[in-house]
């Protein structure tokens, strides 16, 4: 009897026949130039973001005797999973950010103290700023059981839920990084040496310097001190061979340019703004007895509308037509509870006559040309864009120009991990690039690279297209285990067949039947790469807008 793990060597190797040749070769005889190469060795890399993906990004690279700095903006561990009741630094109207862009010194390292009310800034502002609490609420749980929602070597209670909370994953995330050392209230390891995670700091900028072939990050870390109404803030910068950019995919509020409402965006009724961002949405029962509309048709929009649904008078969803998620059966997850009243997309907002009074008075027009009125709160939930740092180089909204396997294609130094799902995918990616970085492991050229991502040979969607996230998780296997009988290191299996079975389950029982079989897993196992169904992103651009 062959054992599992040979079975999966032999699979590895199987599909390394229509798989591996295809994305390690090229048609040149000279083999020198079949492969990328490094100007110099990789020995320190940077990983910006400590969440589910940045952290697992840090654990592999360590693992792989690497330098490695973690810096993350938020006081603790978590990604977007690190819930506080603090709300984020209110969004800017329309399209943008209220992040204050801070000046850098122009020599560094600097330190500078401040006084509250400095700059007509409070210190708690100041820091809800540098940090941005990140987009949960206090009921929120996982909409995918336990087993997609569980990071490698740490294991949930039996008696765990298979939907969890937010506490749970938050908890759950803590333990992770603790367990390699990247908590933090970790010490570095020796006491004398730099320690790997650096936490409240702010990554402001990403340079490549070409004469040395390395990155400079420029770092901003605020700290509370001890002595009353005082922060203090340094400033430096540190060099990397490499970078990985694990800030996820919820970085930056949407705010859509809808004709009035930078005018709508001013009122505020008992002292709070009657329109905002979902980013800011914490607890449901401040909206007892009110008429609330949410903007937006994706997963924040349809669950929050149920967490708050049992306390409002009257609630309403503006919902814009997207015929790509409506024909890929995206209702499964994007549904509104029966008493939502469902209205077109919003035209306009036609002017206030003041700021103080509120919006229950306003008229807003929708596309169908009708109106509504008599709205006390409105709650944006129209997405977010990334961070990428690099915007002339990798769209915030699209991710482009990015290699299969996160791999920024003219240089393949910078690396970015929101690609696929971080719980399922991130244990293959992060491995992946530690063993790139570290000769153990082979990317194809760059002009190959090119002619695939031109080409759209390896388009894998976004974390809903359930099987062309399954073909990347059969690439990476392919790819690892292919370069480890080239080079040796670990061999690495698919998802667990109880994976599978549990989310098949799940989907089942909680989001629609028969939408996902434990037998469609298997008829794709047998699926050839040719016949791989097509992500969304290959039938039309309004995949990028399906999340808000």
């Amino acid at each position: 009897m062959i054992s599992p793990r040979l079975r999966t060597i032999f699979w590895a190797m199987s599909l390394t026949t229509v798989i591996a040749r295809q994305i390690l070769f090229d048609s040149s005889d000279d083999s020198s130039s079949r492969w990328t190469t490094f100007p110099h060795a990789i020995t320190r890399v940077a990983v910006v973001g400590a969440g589910p993906a940045g952290l697992q990004a840090a654990a592999h690279l360590r693992a792989a005797n690497l330098t490695v700095r973690l810096f993350e903006r938020a006081p603790s561990p978590g990604g977007n999973w690190f819930y506080t009741e603090d709300t984020p630094t209110r969004e800017g109207y329309p399209n943008g950010t209220a992040e204050k862009d801070e000046k850098v010194p122009k020599t560094l390292p600097a330190r500078i103290f401040y006084e509250e009310g400095e700059d007509g800034i409070r210190l708690d502002d100041r820091w809800t700023e540098h940090w941005q609490p990140r987009p949960v609420w206090y009921d929120l749980h996982t909409n995918t059981p336990t087993t997609m929602t569980e990071l490698p070597g740490v294991k949930y209670s039996p008696n765990t839920p298979w939907s969890v909370s937010v506490h749970d994953v938050q908890r759950h995330v803590r333990a992770y990084a603790s367990l390699h050392g990247l908590n933090s209230n970790d010490p570095p390891i020796p006491p004398s040496s730099t320690p790997i995670a650096s936490y409240s700091t702010r990554v402001e900028s990403i340079k490549k310097c070409n004469h040395t072939s390395t990155w400079t990050l420029t770092m901003r870390r605020i700290e509370r001190l001890q002595e009353p109404k005082r922060v203090r803030v340094d400033f430096w910068t540190e060099e990397f061979d490499a970078v990985v950019v694990s800030t996820g995919r919820y970085t930056t509020p949407y705010v859509p340019a809808i004709e009035g409402i930078g005018n709508w965006s001013k009122a505020v009724e008992h002292g709070m703004y009657s329109m905002y961002h979902s980013q800011s949405f914490r607890h449901p029962e401040r909206y007892s007895g009110k008429t609330v509309l949410i903007v937006g048709a994706s997963i924040s929009a349809t669950e929050i509308a149920r967490a708050i649904v049992p306390f409002t008078d009257r609630l309403i969803a503006s919902v814009r037509s997207n015929s790509v998620a409506q024909g890929r059966g995206l209702d499964i997850l994007l549904s509104f509870p029966e008493k939502t009243e469902i209205v077109p997309e919003i035209l306009s907002f036609e002017p206030l006559k003041g700021d103080d009074a509120g919006i229950r008075a306003g008229i807003i027009h929708l596309l169908n040309g009708t109106t509504l009125t008599g709205i006390d709160e409105i709650i944006l939930a129209t997405g977010y864009r990334s961070n990428t740092f690099l915007p002339d180089l990798v769209n915030p909204r699209t991710l482009s120009n990015l290699h299969w396997t996160g791999h920024y294609i003219d240089d393949p130094t910078l690396a970015y991990t929101s690609l696929g799902r971080p719980w399922t995918h991130g244990r293959y990616q992060s491995y992946g690039l530690a063993k790139v970085w570290t000769g153990t492991a082979r990317l194809p050229n760059q002009k190959q690279m090119w002619q695939d991502y031109q080409a759209r040979k390896y388009q894998f969607g976004i974390p809903l297209d359930v099987f062309p996230q399954e073909a990347q998780i059969r690439q990476f296997v392919a790819w690892l285990n292919a370069e480890a009988l080239e080079f040796g290191g670990q061999f690495v299996d698919p998802l667990p067949v109880e994976t599978r079975e549990t989310f098949a389950y799940f989907v089942n029982a909680h989001w629609k039947q028969d939408w996902l079989m434990l037998e469609n897993y298997t008829w794709f196992d047998n699926l050839p790469s040719s016949e791989w169904p097509k992500p969304w992103g290959s039938e039309t651009e309004q995949v990028k807008d399906v999340l808000w």
